[in-house]
């Protein structure tokens, strides 16, 4: 039996309960050379204006991985579900991000997601391209809707594409003064 999704407003006081933790590390984004800006990497908006496995469009988010390796799974996951030859996807630019976040919900502790009522492989394996394609909001999109509008400054969550990997998404608009995003080696961009 599939356990229906929650409510926004569930999701939002049970996020709410949750122990939220303070997380500095040096993650990773792929990029092309045409977004390879330190604006561009720090602002979400092309997950804004889109949308994304944790953000409907709107919310303006930051996708990075805690490995680079998993950062070009990720960029290259696109391609491949939409079957486009991979080497369209080329060049790319890897680049360092400094991330220092003081509201962050790890959600790939079992407890968090249980807090939520909600499974692990609900959030990874929901193909949320084809649920926004047919106007559903996908249940990850409601979680990071969720996490913006409780204040979060980000989720931390397993890899959709990497079974090892992990994500840091980042909600650039909930930033408090004591958190900050900083691109590393700007000068070689």
């Amino acid at each position: 039996m599939t356990r229906s999704a929650p409510t926004l407003d569930q999701l939002i006081r049970r996020l709410k309960a949750v122990k939220t933790s303070r997380f500095a590390v040096t993650a990773y984004r792929s990029t092309t050379p045409e977004f390879a800006k330190q604006v561009d990497l720090l602002a979400g908006e092309g997950s804004r204006l889109y949308g994304n496995r944790w953000n409907p469009p709107g919310i303006a988010t930051v996708y990075a991985s805690l490995t680079p390796e998993t950062a070009m799974e990720e960029s290259l996951s696109h391609f491949r579900y939409y079957g486009i030859p991979l080497h369209a996807a080329m060049p790319r630019i890897f680049v360092a991000i400094q991330a220092k976040l003081s509201k962050v919900v790890d959600l790939t502790v079992g407890a968090n997601r249980k807090r939520l009522l909600i499974a692990e492989h609900r959030l990874v394996e929901c193909d949320w391209r084809k649920e926004m394609a047919s106007g559903i909001i996908p249940l990850p999109q409601l979680v990071g809707l969720a996490a913006h509008r409780a204040g979060l400054e980000g989720l931390l969550v397993r890899s959709a594409v990497d079974a090892t990997g992990r994500n840091l998404v980042i909600f650039p608009h909930n930033l408090r003064k004591s958190s900050s995003l900083t691109v590393l080696s700007p000068e070689r961009l």
